[in-house]
């Protein structure tokens, strides 16, 4: 099975999983209105203010890396930074975009990713890990798109400040592949 072929299996798998937790999680109440005439039931998931890991969250990041190849495909780790955006539509599922660099030649490289969070239980509560999985494009030096997959944790502190770490397999079309690490800092609003 090739790596493009196990990313599709591992994202299909995620989507089933994260969807499973979603219903498991269903925290619903019943509250019961009553008036003169009437009965009214509604059943309405309560979300706590001080939720970690939200629906309809924005995030910035701010991250190191540390890869195995340099951006020209030669077989030397390479340091840089970089910076990425998420969105969560739902608790789960959101979508980001990111770009990261060896050196400050701008712009080198943009991905884009869809992500499946799965936030732990009560007593991990500020804690989540995720797998992801895109594509993206290389514009300097070697010219060439890249697809990646990968996962990783995520640590907040609270529904505003965080701190992640994850690794991918990144897949380009004309240099070797290679392995990418990042660690940072997550802004939410």
């Amino acid at each position: 099975m090739n790596a493009r072929k196990c990313i599709a299996v591992s994202m299909v798998l995620g989507v089933i999983i994260a969807q499973t937790r979603a219903m498991a999680d269903d925290n619903t109440v019943q509250p019961i209105q009553t008036t003169e005439t009437t009965r009214v039931t509604t059943t309405d998931r309560i979300v706590p203010l001080d939720e970690p890991f939200p629906a309809n969250q924005l995030s910035l990041q701010a991250f190191g890396t540390y890869a195995t190849r340099d951006r020209e495909g030669a077989r030397t780790d390479m340091g840089g930074g970089g910076l990425g955006i998420d969105y969560f539509f739902l608790r789960y599922v959101g979508i980001g975009a990111d770009t990261y660099i060896e050196e400050w030649k701008w712009p080198y490289r943009v991905n884009g990713s869809a992500i499946l969070r799965l936030p732990l239980p009560q007593q991990f509560s500020n804690l989540a890990i995720y797998g992801f999985g895109g594509g993206g494009r290389q514009f300097k030096d070697v010219p060439q798109f890249t697809w990646h997959g990968g996962g990783g944790l995520e640590y907040k502190f609270n529904r505003h400040l965080g701190i992640f770490a994850d690794a991918r397999e990144v897949f380009p079309d004309k240099t070797p592949d290679y392995t990418l690490v990042r660690a940072g800092v997550s802004f939410g609003f």
